[in-house]
This record gives structure tokens, C-alpha cells and sequence, in this order.
């Protein structure tokens, strides 16, 4: 299959004004929480804590070089059978956890100190599988209004989706979501409102009444675009879109994945076309055989434990939880918010977010980043 890598990127690049997406580095990738697909059961989810999927790593400038790894592992005091490294080596636990690791610290600084960039995109499972229920709505009603108001809308919706999760994934199963089609849709969406209702003390009464609107305007439109047509029970079919929307939009990169069995049999399969020529910017690498990947595990493993924390605590928790943080929670969180930040002032390629945007405020909140939320 061919893929028209400027036809993709182009589009990504006016959409959110990615000025440096031509910009030559080498990019290294792992990933964390990649449950090939998402789907309903007759017990809920197969994946049933459906945590944040992040694939991403480090990066740098120019072509691939080689990477000081023996002086970490010195810093890291890594035993000698410890043939690749991986975020166990720094730490266990939650997030919280691994921010009072020493290691953790002496691994960020490190980083801070060899002027790596982090990239990653993070993707809350959750999310991505509800918003096309306004997507459908919004594309079908076609008006300006619900147009301008479609990311409030999703962030109102996964609010009470995720108060109440398992009766809506009860309710999914039965109308075979996403395949909800015609005749399941008035009951489908009636069902919705009934479950939300009880939940608006949840959200300010404007985005409360602006979903429910929304949801019964859904009953009287002749279709859902993207409610129909798909395969029953399936949230999720793969991961693939991901990878391949980071080798199109930083074409000019070097990219160098970790083997991972499924997606790299398909992207061998495609083949990425500039104009006339075949790009050849990427490779699937075994990670024991390439330092950067192991060096991107506990990156995309400490992120993904950072978006999932965000995403499971509601804003109170959260703050209470970093005006608790100790000295070295507190510098490591401080080091992790520096990398990230000088990441995007680099690019903003190199962070990408498929979440509901009160999930990112409260990320960026426990960061210590002043978003207008608190």
C-alpha cells in the first residue's frame, strides 16, 4: 500500500501550526500499554484497565550518533547481567513511586545533561473510542456552532463516560458500539442522557446542557456517519495510524522503532511516498542491539504512568497529591517538566496528546505548568 506522506502531513502541519515538522533528527521509539486492540467482552474490556497507550522516546539533532550509555549505566550502578534497561531498573510502582527513585533522578538529569529531546504521543484508549459519537453529530448537524464547540463537547462526554464507565460499556455491548447503526441510535442515545443526568454536578451547567442537547439532536439526524458500518465490540482495531503519522509528518527524520512483531510486518508492507520517491527514514531494531531504545523504555514507561495518573485522579486528588510530593519528588517532577517543556519549544511534533483536555490540564497542573486550570 502506498501512503502520500505530504498529502498526511500537510494537512497535520496547517491544522496545528507544526512550523519545524522539516527538521532533521533521529528519533528512538518504545511504547507501553499497546493492547494490539481494544474490545467489548461479555465481561467489559479485554484490556479492563485500559491505560494510556504512549509511543515515543528520545531524540536529537541530526543523524544517529553514538550515546555515552556506558556512563549511565555507571550512574545507574547496573549490575553486569543486566543486559538491556528497562524503567524496572529505576523503579517500581505508580508514578508517585517512581518520582522518590534516586535512580529516576540521576536517569532525567542524565538525559537533562546529554541534551536529549523527549517525543511521544499519548493516547487515553477511553477517549479515542467515544469521540466519534460527537464527531457523527457534529459532521451530520453541520453547524458552526457545535463545529466550534467539538472539543469542549468530547471533553464533557469522557468526564461522564469515565463516572460512569462500566454501565456504559454495558450499554455499548448491547447496541454492538460502534456499529450502532439506525434503528439502535434513538434508544442508544436516550440511554446515554439517561445515565449522564444524574451525573451533571460532574460539569458547569453551559457544557452539562450543550451535551445533552447535543445527544438528542443525534436522534433526529438521518445518520451517524461514524456509527455505522464498523465492526461490533471493536473500540480499538490497531495502533498502526500512530506510527505511521510520526514517519509522514517528520519525514526528513531518522526514526528507529523497537520490533514490534504486529506493526512492523504492516509497515513493511507500505510504502511511504514523497512526490515520486520512496522515503527508506525508518527501521524496526531488536532493542538489546540499540542503546537509544533501551534508553526510550523508561521514558514512554515514566510518561505513561505520568498521562494515566492524571487521567484516573480527579482535580482535588491531584492537587493533593503534589502539594504532598517530598524534596526529590519534587525535583524529579521539577527535571521531567524541564525536558518536556524544552521538547516543545524544540518542536511541537514531539508531544502529541489524544485526550480529553481537562486530563491535560490536570497533567500539565501536577507538572507545576501555570494552565489556567487550578
Amino acid at each position: 500500500m502506498d501512503i502520500d506522506v505530504n498529502q498526511m502531513r500537510d494537512h497535520e502541519i496547517r491544522l496545528h501550526g507544526l512550523n519545524r515538522a522539516d527538521g532533521a533528527y533521529t528519533l528512538y521509539y518504545d511504547e507501553t500499554n499497546n493492547y494490539r486492540l481494544v474490545r467489548i467482552t461479555e465481561d467489559g474490556l479485554n484490556a479492563p484497565e485500559a491505560k494510556c497507550f504512549v509511543l515515543g522516546g528520545i531524540a536529537h539533532s541530526g543523524p544517529p550518533r553514538e550515546l555515552p550509555f556506558l556512563a549511565l549505566r555507571e550512574s545507574l550502578r547496573l549490575q553486569p547481567s543486566v543486559r538491556e534497561l528497562k524503567l524496572v531498573h529505576l523503579g517500581k510502582g505508580d508514578i508517585l513511586k517512581l518520582l522518590d527513585s534516586a535512580k529516576v533522578g540521576v536517569f532525567l538529569k542524565w538525559l537533562e545533561q546529554e541534551r536529549l529531546f523527549l517525543h511521544y504521543q499519548a493516547l487515553d484508549p477511553i477517549y479515542w473510542s467515544i469521540v466519534d459519537i460527537v464527531d457523527s453529530i457534529v459532521a451530520e448537524a453541520g453547524q458552526f456552532q457545535l463545529t466550534a464547540m467539538a472539543w469542549e463537547l468530547k471533553d464533557a462526554l469522557n468526564t461522564l463516560t469515565r463516572a460512569n464507565l462500566s454501565s456504559v460499556i454495558t450499554l455499548f455491548r448491547s447496541c454492538d458500539y460502534p456499529n450502532v447503526g439506525a434503528a439502535n441510535r434513538p434508544r442508544f442515545l436516550d440511554a446515554l442522557i439517561g445515565l449522564f443526568e444524574p451525573r451533571q454536578r460532574l460539569l458547569p451547567d453551559f457544557h452539562f446542557r450543550m451535551l445533552i442537547g447535543l445527544l438528542h439532536l443525534g436522534k433526529k439526524l438521518e445518520a451517524l456517519p461514524f456509527l455505522n458500518g464498523e465492526e461490533p465490540r471493536l473500540l480499538i482495531a490497531h495502533y498502526r495510524h500512530f506510527y505511521a503519522a510520526r514517519l509522514c509528518i517528520l519525514k526528513h527524520a531518522h526514526h528507529i522503532l523497537d520490533v514490534e512483531d504486529v506493526v512492523s510486518r504492516e509497515l513493511a508492507t507500505w510504502r511511504f511516498m514523497d512526490g515520486a520517491s520512496q522515503l527508506q527514514h525508518f527501521r524496526f531494531v531488536a532493542s538489546h542491539d540499540e542503546i537509544g531504545i533501551q534508553i526510550s523504555d523508561p521514558i514512554v514507561g515514566l510518561l505513561g504512568k505520568l498521562c494515566a495518573f492524571a487521567i484516573e485522579q480527579d482535580k482535588e486528588h491531584l492537587i493533593d497529591a503534589r502539594q504532598s510530593l517530598n524534596g526529590r519528588q519534587l525535583t524529579n517532577l521539577a527535571t521531567m517538566a524541564r525536558l518536556i517543556n524544552r521538547s516543545i519549544d524544540e518542536n511541537r511534533v514531539f508531544a502529541n496528546y489524544v485526550m480529553a483536555i481537562s486530563d491535560q490540564r490536570k497533567l500539565w497542573a501536577f507538572l507545576g505548568e501555570d494552565t489556567g486550570w487550578a
